[in-house]
């Protein structure tokens, strides 16, 4: 699966007013949102280290090309996956208010959210094509995990714990563009992770520190595609999502993101010897 990307930065005082905007070209209300983001790194093959980037004056440069492709190969596929959790509303209706999720029947803040079920997928998002495109087109793959020791399922598969985070947000649906006005919070770091129950444990949002000092959040736009290599279906994508650029472009700006800010590559560092 393909999926094609605009981005544009909502200044926090202006979030109310691109929601009423996106209601009214969507036609519908926002649906809130929130995840829980585990981030993971691939292990890198064992003995990589050992393997000289380059050698000496004396080296032959036939030897020293094949050794730079040799290990080109085991670091090309080496890159950061996620476990995405959404965290499901409780039974009780809720509303958004001052920027809270508000139980409307026992008339209090929803802060624990402990007790609410969280649904997790993995979900692996490739770097952006490097050609030059109207919009962001990378390949992702999602897949739901129904229940079971996901954190030890990572760990067998080759993956390690990184770090995570939290994004709240609202999304919008037009054709078939999805469209999340989101920002991201800081979690408390978490050691010795063991099970997805114990993380999904997060303090009240008004303890989390916003990762933007500036309050501000990030439209995205996005459009998943079965087949990026089908041009007609990557086409049709295009124009909805220049189509869209163009309907908000008096109250936001969209564009493709900087490649290199997507980059899902786990950094190698270069040795020289």
């Amino acid at each position: 699966m393909h999926e094609l990307s605009l981005y544009g930065a909502v200044p926090a005082e202006d979030h109310v007013q691109i929601l009423q905007q996106l209601a009214g070209v969507t036609r519908m209300q926002p649906q809130h949102v929130e995840e829980i983001h585990l981030v993971f790194k691939a292990r890198t093959p064992p003995g990589l280290e050992k393997v000289h980037g380059s050698g000496g004056s004396q080296g032959n440069q036939q030897q020293q090309n094949e050794i730079q492709r040799l290990k080109g190969m085991l670091q090309s596929g080496i890159y950061f996956v996620q476990l995405v959790g959404t965290i499901v509303a409780s039974q009780t209706p809720a509303e958004l208010q001052n920027g809270q999720l508000f139980d409307t029947e026992r008339n209090e803040l929803v802060e624990d959210r402990t007790q609410q079920k969280v649904n997790w997928r993995f979900e692996f998002k490739d770097t952006p094509e490097s050609t030059k495109q109207p919009t962001n087109t990378r390949l992702i793959s999602r897949t739901r995990f129904e229940d079971g020791e996901m954190i030890a399922f990572m760990d067998l598969f080759g993956f390690e714990y990184v770090n995570r985070y939290y994004i709240e947000g609202q999304k919008f649906y037009n054709q078939d563009t999805t469209i999340f006005v989101h920002r991201v919070r800081q979690l408390p770091t978490a050691d010795n992770i063991r099970d997805t129950s114990d993380i999904a444990k997060i303090p009240p949002r008004s303890e989390l520190q916003l990762l933007d000092p500036s309050e501000g959040f990030v439209l995205q736009a996005t459009i998943d595609i079965v087949d990026g290599n089908v041009q007609e279906l990557k086409d049709r994508a295009v124009r909805q999502l220049l189509a869209l650029k163009e309907t908000l472009k008096q109250a936001v700006t969209l564009a493709p993101a900087d490649r290199l800010a997507l980059d899902t590559r786990i950094p190698i560092p270069v040795r020289r010897i």
